[in-house]
């Protein structure tokens, strides 16, 4: 792999804007299907967003928080959609604080510990945390949209860009 000296990527503004957008999908989501899959033993879009919330609060990222305390309410605000809606919020809080602190972005973590199909970082810091965790986002945001689209719900309106 050839080093490059890249330019730093600020690219947590349109993380934002995309969990705001996520936030907006929440709202197509009917109450009688929050905990609907499309296929039995596939996860409902509640268990969805709230991995996805919860993939945030873990790690690194929670760097002088109470990392069980951010969990336990995480899970316990995730019953409903509005719930669902603040945790996303809280939880973008806490990343936004990680991607603005250049220090902890800069610094080198203890990796977990992975499985035998995973390929290990030749640097495991701060930027692969976050890239780690917008992969994430992004993964499960696609798995919502699509389960939107299974139902029938249009996005005719919403500026929200499907990637």
């Amino acid at each position: 792999m050839t080093e490059r000296g890249y330019a730093r990527l600020d690219i947590a503004r349109h993380w934002a804007t995309m969990n705001d957008h996520l936030i907006d999908l929440v709202d197509l989501i009917p109450d009688e299907k929050l905990e609907w899959s499309p296929r039995e033993g596939e996860w409902d879009f509640q268990r969805i967003l709230q991995h996805l919330i919860l993939a945030r609060c873990h790690g690194p990222i929670m760097d002088g928080r109470d990392e069980g305390a951010e969990l336990s309410a995480a899970v316990a605000g995730t019953q409903t959609k509005d719930g669902i809606k603040g945790q996303l919020r809280h939880s973008w809080e806490i990343v936004a604080e990680f991607l603005s602190d250049g220090k902890r972005l800069d610094a080198e973590y203890e990796p977990p510990a992975l499985g035998e199909y995973q390929l290990e970082p030749e640097t495991y810091d701060g930027h692969y945390v976050a890239y780690l965790v917008l992969a994430h986002d992004l993964h499960h945001r696609g798995t919502v949209l699509d389960y939107l689209g299974q139902l029938g719900i249009s996005l005719e309106g919403l500026i929200i860009r499907p990637l």
